[in-house]
């Protein structure tokens, strides 16, 4: 069945739906000419039973007759009345200890008995026995049920031959469809069946240049405030002229651990904003607090695990690093306007993180946070920088455990991944 099924959906349009139609059409008609035999059947059965029924009667109230006055012609007689009919195949007539008196006819195998006893001046003087012939009935019946099943097959076929055409017109315009698709794949399917055709050609498109893009809604995530480091690698333009091709890699690999590492355990995101220059953007609600305080606090790990660095590679990894905030954050391709808002923030920001200045800079925006200066100290520098100073006793126990597991990360690890160790 499944292998035949098979088959049917491969053939062409045109004949799935002439054959699908025709099918429908045999097994409806079919299932009326199933009624419609029992129906027959069942009222065939009730009417011939209470015939029977009401012959036995009045052969008893004959053969009564006939018993009564020892007439055993005239009761053979009688007998040979009803086995005369095609109706019934023979008839008998039984004393009271069952033995046969007359009977006529021949009792067939499946014939169906009706009896009835024989009442002479109000005492039981023996049966009748009338069967029931039903094969002539039986033949007719199933005369008429092979006449019907041939009608239903006859029907079937005129509704194929009605349907195909149909399915022809419309598989047409489908061709027609692959036809044009045929000159833009240039490829043809091993398929006959013009539905699969069209499927395999639209497969063969790049729906994905086809497909247009919407922007949608704007990202909630990206319109609240956003805390900034800014990380200008000043020794990596010097060094693209004097160190070789693997030696500039390991440099530029060691400080994209640490920026990662640093940034990963205040939920900061890393990306390259301009040429020789990192940020890490800070939003939302973390359990470290706020972004400000995030953001300056991974920017003093960043400068601490510099000096780790160099002592390890014999290399200047000491970045300008200044922290701002914006008022929207980075913005993505569904919504690129906090993006535009934010470069001037960066702008801002690159400025001070190039200034001849040692320590991590803070913009008038930034040094104003509260979640920042209830841990970390603000220090004025020639009354026009300001920058981080003394931190908290708990903050800085905290960024010394933190600072341990970078300086192991620092290494060069096993894996590709830039966090090495680290959880995130």
């Amino acid at each position: 069945m499944n292998r035949l099924l098979h088959r049917l959906r491969h053939q062409p349009l045109s004949q799935q739906l002439a054959l699908s139609a025709a099918g429908c059409c045999l097994l409806a008609t079919l299932t009326l000419v199933l009624v419609a035999s029992q129906s027959t059947q069942s009222i065939q059965n009730t009417t011939l039973t209470e015939h029977a029924k009401a012959a036995a009667e009045q052969l008893a109230a004959r053969a009564a007759t006939e018993l009564s006055a020892g007439d055993r012609l005239g009761l053979v007689a009688e007998l040979q009345f009803y086995t005369d009919q095609t109706l019934f195949a023979a008839a008998r007539v039984l004393d009271v200890e069952s033995m046969e008196l007359a009977a006529r006819g021949q009792v067939v195998a499946d014939a169906q008995a009706f009896r009835h006893p024989v009442v002479i001046d109000g005492n039981t003087a023996g049966q009748v026995e009338l069967y029931l012939d039903l094969g002539e009935q039986k033949a007719a019946r199933e005369t008429l049920i092979w006449g019907l099943i041939a009608l239903s097959a006859l029907l079937s076929v005129a509704v194929y031959a009605l349907t195909r055409p149909m399915g022809q017109k419309l598989a047409s315009n489908i061709s027609e469809a692959v036809a044009q698709l045929d000159a833009v794949t240039g490829e043809d399917s091993a398929s006959i069946n013009e539905v699969h055709k069209l499927q395999d050609h639209i497969n063969a498109l790049p729906l994905e240049l086809l497909r247009s893009r919407d922007p949608g809604d704007h990202g909630e995530e990206y319109y609240t405030d956003t805390a900034i480091l800014c990380i200008s690698l000043k020794h990596l333009p010097g060094y693209l002229d004097t160190l070789d091709e693997s030696r500039l890699q390991q440099y530029v690999s060691v400080l994209h651990r640490m920026a990662y590492g640093c940034a990963g355990f205040y939920g900061g995101d890393l990306s390259v904003v301009r040429q020789f220059t990192l940020a890490i953007y800070f939003s939302g609600d973390h359990p470290a607090g706020s972004p400000v305080l995030r953001a300056a606090s991974c920017a003093w790990l960043l400068s601490r695990s510099s000096e780790i660095a160099e002592k390890r590679d014999r290399l200047s990894f000491t970045a300008g690093l200044a922290v701002g905030v914006s008022e929207l954050g980075r913005g993505d391709e569904k919504d690129i306007y906090p993006g535009l808002y934010i470069q001037s923030t960066l702008d801002e920001l690159l400025e001070l993180s190039n200034q001849p200045v040692e320590g991590v800079l803070l913009s008038s925006h930034a040094a104003e946070d509260r979640g920042l200066t209830t841990r970390m100290g603000i220090d004025v520098i020639d009354e026009k920088w300001m920058a981080l100073g003394e931190i908290s006793g708990a903050h800085l126990d905290l960024l010394e455990r933190q600072l341990h597991l970078i300086k192991r990360m620092i290494a060069p690890a096993d894996d590709d991944t830039p966090q090495g160790f680290l959880p995130f």
